[in-house]
């Protein structure tokens, strides 16, 4: 009975959001860029656009100090939990850690014809246990993950408290409730999907990209041993772009280095990259830039692999300058980039 009901999550989850792959284009170029070279011919240094001002107390900054993250099981969360607590330790931030349990109600009208109500409820008891003991398995991955970084468990704001988490279970459908209670933090920390595995989940991501309001992080499947101290701005002129980098003015502001991704496309960019770097400046950022050959539509692929070039340890991309059906029916930019990126990504859009 277990199995048949994997077998209807899969295909709800088929149905609700294909997420394509690759195409042959993005990993032709993948392996082109990775191919030796010396990408610091490419940099230009911020001082020769201008000069560099000093950072003022009236600088207004964004600061991601209440942070949410959607965990699923205890194998696909812990290397999203890492990426999480190496932010929130940049500004002491607080970890409100969610788990969803599936309400097995929810999908009866999935069941289809032909099956009396002995079966229907044989499956939703059964999905019932393992939900329990999935939430039992991640709660207890939770309180080892806060014993071993020393981490205190807080639902109020305590001066001089550093780092805080907090635990949080619902039930229901996870993309559904991330998308509502996500709106209330400063920043959201999804998982990034992962071939053939059902979690971390593509549908929430989407939601939280999609229906909060709030910028996400995309956390690779292996976390890095730093985030935030070299921060690649994939820059597109677009709206969406502006935004991001906006939302993460605080990061870049503390970052040791900034780097401006600028592809050199057939038809350019209507704002040059010098123009952001002159605007950099009044928050005292000094960023660098590196310049590359590409074309639009191996544009995601080009920026994860110069991202890596440079030596980052953070992307800040907007998200989807595309419209949505474009990017489901060809694949699209930020897609390629949620299926693939190997370092944490900040979207907004």
């Amino acid at each position: 009975m277990g199995l048949f009901f994997d077998s209807i999550q899969q295909v709800v989850s088929a149905a609700q959001h294909a997420v394509p792959g690759a195409g042959s284009a993005d990993m032709r170029l993948e392996a082109r860029t990775k191919t030796p070279h010396s990408p610091l011919s490419n940099n230009r240094r911020s001082d020769e656009v201008g000069i560099r001002p000093a950072k003022t107390a009236r600088e207004v900054k964004m600061s991601f100090k209440t942070i949410l993250v959607p965990v699923g099981s205890p194998e696909a969360s812990k290397s999203t939990l890492n990426a999480a607590l190496l932010i929130a330790k940049r500004w002491n931030s607080h970890l409100e850690i969610l788990h969803v349990r599936a309400d097995p109600r929810g999908l009866v009208p999935y069941t289809g014809e032909g099956m009396d109500g002995s079966m229907i409820e044989e499956i939703i008891n059964v999905t019932e246990r393992e939900g329990e003991d999935r939430a039992t398995q991640t709660k207890a991955m939770f309180e080892t993950f806060c014993a071993e970084h020393s981490l205190k468990v807080s639902h109020k704001p305590s001066p001089d408290a550093g780092v805080t988490v907090s635990w949080r279970e619902e039930a229901g459908r996870e993309d559904e409730i991330v998308a509502l209670h996500g709106r209330l933090y400063d920043l959201i920390v999804v998982g990034r999907p992962v071939a053939d595995a059902p979690l971390p989940s593509p549908i929430t991501l989407e939601a939280a990209l999609h229906d909060t309001g709030r910028p996400i992080l995309v956390a690779p499947p292996q976390a890095p041993a730093d985030t935030g101290a070299h921060i690649a701005i994939a820059w597109e002129a677009s709206p969406e772009a502006a935004r991001t980098i906006a939302v993460s003015i605080q990061a870049l502001t503390e970052a040791e280095k900034v780097t401006i991704l600028a592809p050199k496309l057939p038809q350019p960019l209507p704002l040059e990259p010098a123009d952001l770097v002159a605007r950099l400046l009044w928050h005292g950022v000094n960023a660098d830039i590196h310049e590359f050959d590409t074309q639009a539509s191996d544009l995601g692929a080009a920026f994860l692999a110069h991202s890596a070039a440079v030596g980052a340890d953070m992307l800040v991309k907007g998200a989807y300058s595309q419209s949505r059906l474009r990017q489901m029916v060809l694949g699209g930019r930020t897609r390629h980039i949620l299926n693939h990126t190997t370092v944490p990504t900040l979207l907004a859009k």
